[in-house]
C-alpha cells in the first residue's frame, strides 16, 4: 500500500548505500531535493503491512514517518523521512542520567503505539536515533530520540530479544519493556549485556537472564568505583528487576509503571534539574557534529548510484503532450466552425436571396395580377454553392 498512487521511487533523482545487513539493505534518496530513506528487505524477510498502516497513524515527535510502503518487484519495501541525527548504536556509553531520559522518550513512544495496538518488536540501538533539534522543538532537555523500523516480522535483534520471542510469539508490550531493560543496559555500558554465537545461545541466555548480578557487571567497567557511581547503580535496581525478568508476569505492568520508576531513578541521579539539563545539554553537544564533519553518505546524494535494487519509472511525457495536442485540435476547429458559421458554403447568400423572393409574392387583392411562380424557377435562378 502507498500512501499515495504515485511512488516516490519513481520520483529519484539522486540515491546511495547506507548500510547493508542481514535483514534488509538502507537506502538515502533524493526526491526532489528531500532526503528519504528506503528500507529494501533481503529475501525472506518483510515486515508486518498491519502493524505499519497502525503505526503510520501515530503523530509523535518520537516516531518516524512512515511516507510509502509496498512491494517492487516482489520485495517488500519501506521509505520514511529521513532523521537528521545519530543512531544511538554509534554513540557507546552515555552518561546514566541521559540514557534515562532518553529511556523515558522511548517509553512514552512506546505507550502511543500502544495505544494503537502496536508493539515495536525491535528495540535496539540501531533504531532509536538521537535527532539534531536545531530549533528547540518539543525535545526534552534539548534531547530527541526518535524510534524507527516497525513491525518485524520476526524476533528483530536476537541481542535485545524477549524470551518469549525465542518460543515465536509476537510482539507485545510486556516483550518491548523487556527490550528496553537491555537497550538502557547497552546505553550505560557501551556493551551488550548479552553475547552469543547464534539464535540456540541467545535463546537459552536470555531464558536465565535474572541470574546475572548487573550491578557488579556495570561495576566492573570502572566507571561506577565512586560514592556517586554506587548511588548510581542503587538507582538502576529497579529497573533491571522490573524490566529483565524471563517470567512475564514478573515484569512491571505496563508503560506507566515504568515511567514512575524512571522518574525516581532520574531524582536520584541527576541532582536536581539545573544539573540534569547541563548534563544533557553537554552530552547533546558533543554528539551533534558540524555539517561540515558529516559523512558523505549522510548527505544527499545528487546522481543514482551504479547497484541500485530497484529501477526509476520514468513516464513518457510525450504521449501525455500528444493527447493534449489531439484535444487542442479539435476544440480549435469546433471554435472556427461556431465563429464562421456556414458563409463558406454559400447558405447563407442563398437563404438571403429566398426571404426577398418570399416577400414579393405576399398575397394581396390584385394577387391575380401577379405571375404564379414557381418554387423550382426560384431554386434554378439561386447561385450554385461554391465547392470551397
Amino acid at each position: 500500500m502507498k500512501k499515495s498512487g504515485t511512488s516516490l521511487l519513481d520520483s529519484v533523482t539522486g540515491g546511495a548505500l547506507l548500510h547493508q545487513g542481514g535483514e534488509a539493505s538502507i537506502y538515502l534518496l533524493n526526491v526532489g531535493g528531500a532526503p528519504y530513506v528506503l528500507k529494501w528487505y533481503n529475501d525472506g524477510f518483510s515486515f508486518d503491512e498491519s502493524v505499519v498502516e497502525r503505526s503510520h497513524k501515530v503523530r509523535e515527535p518520537g516516531l518516524y514517518r512512515i511516507e510509502e510502503w509496498g512491494n517492487r518487484d516482489g520485495t517488500p519495501y519501506l521509505i520514511y523521512d529521513y532523521i537528521d541525527g545519530e543512531s544511538s548504536e554509534t554513540l557507546g556509553r552515555m552518561p546514566v542520567a541521559v540514557a534515562l531520559v532518553a529511556l523515558r522518550q522511548v517509553a512514552s513512544t512506546l505507550a502511543a503505539l500502544h495505544k494503537q495496538g502496536v508493539s515495536h518488536g525491535d528495540l535496539s540501538p540501531a533504531n532509536v536515533i538521537f535527532a539534531v533539534d536545531r530549533n528547540g522543538g518539543n525535545a526534552d532537555l534539548g534531547l530527541q530520540t526518535v524510534l524507527i523500523d516497525c513491525g518485524i516480522v520476526g524476533p528483530g535483534a536476537l541481542a535485545y530479544a524477549a524470551p518469549e520471542r525465542f518460543q515465536g510469539k509476537i510482539a507485545d508490550e510486556k516483550s518491548d519493556l523487556f527490550s528496553l531493560g537491555l537497550l538502557l543496559y547497552r546505553w550505560i555500558a557501551g556493551e551488550d549485556l548479552i553475547t552469543a554465537d547464534g539464535y540456540e545461545q541467545f535463546a537459552e541466555q536470555m531464558a536465565s537472564v535474572q541470574d546475572l548480578n548487573i550491578s557488579e557487571k556495570l561495576y566492573a567497567t570502572g566507571a561506577f568505583e565512586t560514592s556517586e557511581g554506587a548511588q548510581q547503580l542503587s538507582a538502576l535496581e529497579p529497573l533491571w528487576s522490573g524490566l529483565l525478568c524471563a517470567d512475564v508476569s514478573e515484569r512491571v505492568e505496563d508503560f506507566d509503571e515504568l515511567d514512575e520508576i524512571l522518574e525516581i531513578a532520574l531524582d536520584k541521579v541527576s541532582h536536581g534539574e539545573v544539573a540534569l539539563a547541563g548534563c544533557v545539554t553537554q552530552y547533546i553537544q558533543s554528539i551533534n557534529r558540524p555539517e561540515s564533519e558529516k559523512n558523505a553518505g549522510q548527505k544527499v546524494p545528487d546522481g543514482l548510484e551504479k547497484g541500485l535494487p530497484f529501477v526509476v519509472c520514468k513516464k513518457n511525457k510525450w504521449l501525455k503532450w500528444a493527447v493534449l495536442g489531439v484535444f487542442g485540435l479539435i476544440l480549435l476547429l469546433i471554435v472556427l466552425l461556431l465563429t464562421s458559421g456556414t458563409m463558406r458554403f454559400g447558405i447563407d447568400a442563398t437563404g438571403d436571396r429566398l426571404l426577398k423572393r418570399s416577400r414579393n409574392i405576399e398575397p394581396s387583392v390584385e394577387s391575380e395580377k401577379v405571375p404564379d411562380l414557381k418554387v423550382d424557377s426560384l431554386l434554378m435562378e439561386l447561385p450554385v454553392p461554391s465547392a470551397e
